[in-house]
């Protein structure tokens, strides 16, 4: 594959990246969208894979997404599956002409490209700006995704949300209840969404009310199939699947259907529940530990604005886990503490750490690259 096939094509936060795309497609191009403030060491990974890649020149976006080994991986999607999504999406959160939907995460990103992809498709307004810190940052606008780090600092400013919003999707990883119920009970139209590059986003979306479980992600759009197969993993097919993976220099189909490496579960009601990434899952003393579950926890705690849980090796148990936060203020008791009064014994993480910054300001924590600073031994001590 030559560059003329396989664009590359930067891509700043707060603007449009179509214009461009616009004209890759039209030559048959395949883009890859960077963000320029990408470390140089990830964009020369990134771009040593794409190099070598071999195949027929088709029309699509490959977009960049980590394993649990966090080595970048290259996924190769359609614009046939982009259209897909756009269209079947806008059955569980309608939004065309009149609408205007704030670019709240990078175009680099499934969820941020597919905001640019609907206005393409089903007409509407992008509202181009920095992620959403105050309400205000959202005036004017009809939809918004969120994850629950942004939707935590948005619910610090005591402003009322803007009376604009018709939609606000709350994705990219687990959320608390305790979230959740906040932003609803300010009047925020909050919906579950659940997806991944591979599916060109979202599969699963619903309508959120007060109580309900912070596993919930609603039920499967129209159009899309979701299953549930062997170790309670998700499994996606329809016509939102990726066409590949770009590996060994070739596109590799996806399987179908698409195996999700997600555990969950459908309830009676045909909702979908996200408990939590079998590639995380890791075994202390014979238990099995979603890191999740213990994430939802400390993020119910209201000094804290994200965590994130990993395992760690421990001489007696196996694994262990450890947790890093983001605090907004310190908290009114030991976190520990708190979470002894909701978590079983075995899930209480043996230390709390403070988030690095560059995790503070990515979209969501990388378990991996905090994996590979605590067993460097640069996380730095407990705190508290």
């Amino acid at each position: 594959m030559s560059r003329a096939e396989l664009e590359i094509i930067e891509c700043a936060a707060g603007t449009d990246p179509l214009p461009a795309f616009e004209r890759a497609w039209s030559r048959g191009a395949r883009v890859l969208p960077l963000s320029p403030s990408l470390p140089a060491v990830a964009r020369e990974r990134i771009l040593a894979r794409a190099s070598v890649a071999h195949c027929e020149p088709a029309p699509g976006v490959v977009l960049t997404t980590s394993g649990s080994s966090g080595e970048p991986r290259l996924i190769d999607l359609s614009l046939d599956a982009l259209h897909a999504s756009a269209v079947l999406g806008a059955r569980s959160v309608p939004f065309g002409p009149g609408d205007a939907w704030h670019t709240s995460l990078a175009p680099t990103h499934v969820g941020g490209l597919m905001i640019h992809m609907r206005a393409r498709v089903l007409g509407g307004a992008v509202l181009h700006g920095a992620p959403p810190r105050r309400w205000s940052d959202l005036d004017g606008a009809t939809h918004v995704s969120l994850v629950a780090a942004q939707l935590g600092r948005l619910l610090e400013d005591s402003a009322a949300p803007p009376a604009s919003l018709k939609a606000v999707l709350l994705g990219g990883g687990p959320s608390p209840q305790s979230l959740r119920d906040a932003a609803i009970s300010r009047g925020v139209p909050l919906f579950a969404t659940y997806g991944l590059t591979e599916t060109s986003s979202q599969v699963a979306t619903g309508r959120l009310s007060v109580g309900d479980p912070a596993t919930l992600a609603g039920p499967a759009i129209a159009g899309v199939a979701l299953t549930v197969g062997e170790a309670d993993e998700i499994l996606v097919d329809g016509p939102v699947l990726a066409r590949g993976e770009l590996r060994d220099g070739a596109i590799v189909p996806l399987p179908r259907p698409y195996p999700t490496r997600d555990a969950g579960f459908i309830d009676t009601e045909g909702r979908v529940h996200i408990v939590g990434r079998l590639d995380s899952m890791f075994i202390s003393g014979g238990r099995n530990i979603h890191p999740e579950t213990i994430e939802r926890a400390l993020a119910s705690i209201p000094e804290v604005r994200a965590a994130c849980v990993i395992g760690v090796p421990h001489e007696r148990w196996g694994m262990r886990p450890v947790a890093f936060v983001d605090l907004a203020s310190r908290p009114a008791r030991p976190l520990r503490e708190s979470l002894r009064d909701m978590l079983e014994p075995h899930l209480v993480p043996d230390a709390v750490l403070a988030m690095p910054k560059s995790e503070v300001d990515a979209m969501k924590p990388g378990r991996a690259r905090l994996g590979a600073l605590h067993a460097s031994g640069a996380a730095g001590p407990p705190i508290e």
